[in-house]
């Protein structure tokens, strides 16, 4: 069963040099709003309904540009 972990061992070393996709930068775009939306509300006056609001108005941004703007199915030339 050597070859087995040969190539395991190569899918782990070809998935470590990537570089973070479009879609994993727009994963990590929603909880970075939701956590400047709670430092937000914890430092400012505002309520935290309008921080929350923002928050999920960015969310919403990001989930439409994923699905609709540039869905993961389409062809980019390559």
């Amino acid at each position: 069963m050597a070859t087995s972990d040969r190539t395991r061992g190569a899918r782990e070393h070809s998935t470590a040099d990537r570089r973070l996709s479009r879609y994993d930068l727009l994963l990590l775009v929603i909880p970075a709003a939701f956590l400047l939306a709670l430092v937000g509300s914890t430092v400012s006056s505002l309520p935290t309904s309008a921080f929350v609001a923002g928050a999920s108005i960015v969310g919403a941004l990001a989930v439409a540009d994923g699905l609709f703007v540039n869905p993961p199915g389409r062809s980019r030339g390559r």
